[in-house]
């Protein structure tokens, strides 16, 4: 039963694609590893900037305490 649930879901979607006639999202064979690159830099960034926060906000703690 719920394997032909899934089945009809695949179908229908299948079906949805077929409808708008769109691409498939795929890395290939438009993959740009400069796009690839800038993400990762964002998102390091964003990692490294909410570490420092987080340091800062100990320190304060730290300081307050003592």
């Amino acid at each position: 039963m719920i394997e032909e649930r899934g089945v009809n879901g695949i179908k229908l979607m299948k079906e949805m694609v077929e409808r708008c006639q769109r691409k498939r999202l795929t890395l290939t064979p438009h993959y740009d590893p400069r796009v690839e690159d800038h993400v990762i830099n964002d998102v390091l960034s964003a990692f490294k900037s909410f570490e420092d926060e987080l340091v800062k906000a100990e320190e304060e703690a730290k300081r307050r305490v003592e």
